[in-house]
């Protein structure tokens, strides 16, 4: 509403509003996967359990995009994706903000009206104080590790599903082991399957079965055919798992 109200003129694309409250590592993912795909924008952000705080706010020019949100890590995944952080702007007390500020409303009195002047083309000079990009919060993801015929990943999100999303990104797929049609192993800390197939789809196994597959993100993750991983598995984020080659 407040976004319509600066201009009416103004395309919003509500990509999700399905994030788990406070979960800014799967809204940043979220965000990544998105947008390699959206024509250039003002991507505006909002999981904030810090809002009210000390914690800054934020946008940020990336090549032919803007992100806006606040500074705890929600948009490093996608300025990475972008090519990194051209310019930083802390916008807490931006001369665009409603006022008065709600101190627990951040998303409609500052990031809103922020991202709505940046789309209607005012320079993101002007929207607040410029800040060194360096200093912008990262997420603190862990990191696959391939050694040899051992690959060691770990869940990053899982959806209703029950899919298990693997930081395990395309690039790291083409260098691995994991060629479509073959079979692995994986270890878990929770009961596991022996043998796991390589697909495309689900229907590259039968019902009940498990698979690793590509992603919408290009990524990998971890289904069952017909039903949920995350419980076949005992699996959740920040659990690790490996994967080896069977013979």
């Amino acid at each position: 509403g407040v976004i319509h109200r600066i201009n009416p003129e103004l395309v919003v694309l509500d990509v999700t509003h399905g994030i788990e409250p406070g979960d800014v590592q799967r809204g940043g993912l979220a965000l990544a996967s998105y947008v390699p795909f959206s024509v250039p924008a003002v991507h505006l952000a909002v999981v904030d359990p810090g809002v009210g705080t000390e914690r800054r706010a934020l946008a940020l020019a990336a090549g032919e995009h803007f992100l806006v949100g606040p500074d705890n890590g929600i948009l490093w995944p996608a300025v990475e994706r972008l090519g990194g952080i051209d310019e930083a702007v802390e916008i807490s007390a931006s001369p665009f903000r409603l006022e008065p500020v709600h101190r627990t409303f951040h998303g409609r009195d500052i990031f809103s009206p922020v991202a709505a002047q940046l789309a209607s083309g005012v320079p993101i000079s002007e929207v607040g104080e410029m800040v060194e990009t360096s200093s912008v919060v990262r997420l603190d993801l862990p990191r696959p590790r391939l050694e040899g015929d051992l690959l060691v990943a770990h869940v990053i999100a899982t959806d209703r599903y029950g899919n298990l999303a693997l930081n395990v990104t395309a690039d790291l797929i083409e260098r691995s082991f994991l060629a479509a049609g073959g079979r692995v192993a994986i270890e878990a800390a929770g009961p596991a399957t022996a043998e796991i197939a390589v697909g495309g789809t689900f229907g590259d196994v039968g019902p009940g079965e498990p698979l690793l597959y590509p992603d919408p993100s290009g990524s990998l993750a971890l289904a069952v055919n017909r039903g949920d991983a995350a419980t076949t598995f005992a699996l959740a984020p920040g659990d690790e798992i490996t994967l080896s080659p069977l013979a």
